[in-house]
């Protein structure tokens, strides 16, 4: 897992040898994964999937000389993980670096970014007058998703394998419930699929209508032939005759009225208003389409890939 986009935690293996370190420092932390009274044990080493999985955070997370296993995002300012009391499952707790919820007055000072590294968000200096906001996330955490711990390779000592198992179950559970709210403070949206989706089924009407020459068609009626002209040199003929095999009237004009032409037309149209949309909107322009373009998209809605929840 590597620290990519906007992520609240991801294990560190971008860099050589963080593994190999967090191992050793599994071997000097070993006490954190003694076996208390009542849990099932092999060499010592708790089996237990809760008491397991926080010593593994803990010593992930511990502020050692070397950089820390599991790293997190810039706002994130702590992480802990421990059991509630009367409750069977785990609970952390996300303190996030917000913005101050009122306009700051002149020569006070809000976080700043730390030059350099990660860009941590850290306090100015003392003797600034500072303002500090901050956001507590309590995350209760099911057991179900822990792995359970397998036997010690050696007596006392934790199996890497299991840490990094409970680590990665630790990381996705949180980073589900935090990296929104990152997403919010830092203003990035995450976009619907639904206008891209539009716009590529409306560039294949498009593109069809123009292989099939892009022509407007005619419908010719029974005192002129009874026939549907495509263009000067081809048509259509016997429409009319109530066989299985060929076209009624009103059939031919309904496809008259929707030639490729018309249908070229009507795409231009609505392209042009979904980029205008895409562009100018506020609404689009945050990541949630419109109710001018659902209502655009509904047109659509019989076609493979349309979901339920875009009409809205």
């Amino acid at each position: 897992m590597a620290g990519t986009g906007t992520q609240a935690f991801w294990i560190d293996a971008a860099h050589g040898g963080t593994q190999e370190r967090y191992g050793e420092q599994l071997r000097r932390w070993r006490h954190a994964f003694a076996a208390s009274e009542g849990e099932p044990a092999v060499a010592g080493v708790t089996l237990d999937p809760r008491h397991f999985a926080l010593a593994a955070w803990e010593v992930a997370t511990r502020p050692v000389a070397d950089s820390p296993y599991v790293r997190r995002h810039p706002r994130v300012l702590d992480a802990t993980c421990h059991r509630p009391e009367q409750a069977p499952g785990l609970m952390a707790v996300v303190e996030l670096a917000t913005p101050a919820p009122v306009k700051l007055p002149e020569g006070w000072a809000g976080w700043q970014r730390q030059d350099g590294g990660d860009g941590t968000y850290t306090a100015p200096p003392y003797e600034r007058p500072t303002a500090l906001s901050t956001l507590e996330l309590r995350v209760p955490l099911g057991v179900e998703r822990l792995p359970t711990p397998t036997h010690a390779r050696a007596s006392g000592l934790p199996n890497l394998d299991d840490a990094q198992a409970a680590l990665e179950t630790l990381v996705a559970e949180l980073n589900a419930v935090v990296t929104p709210f990152l997403r919010e403070l830092d203003g990035v949206r995450t976009e619907s699929p639904m206008p891209e989706w539009l716009r590529t089924q409306i560039e294949a009407d498009k593109a069809t209508a123009e292989t099939a020459g892009g022509r407007a068609w005619r419908y010719v009626p029974a005192g002129d032939g009874n026939r549907l002209e495509i263009d000067g040199e081809r048509g259509v003929e016997a429409i009319g005759f109530h066989h299985d095999d060929v076209l009624q009237p009103v059939e031919a004009i309904h496809i008259a009225l929707h030639d490729p032409a018309d249908v070229v037309a009507r795409c231009q149209a609505e392209l042009a208003l979904l980029a205008e949309h895409g562009r100018d909107c506020q609404e689009c322009s945050s990541g949630s389409p419109c109710t001018t373009v659902r209502r655009l998209a509904t047109g659509y809605h019989l076609r493979p890939g349309w979901r339920d929840e875009w009409a809205g």
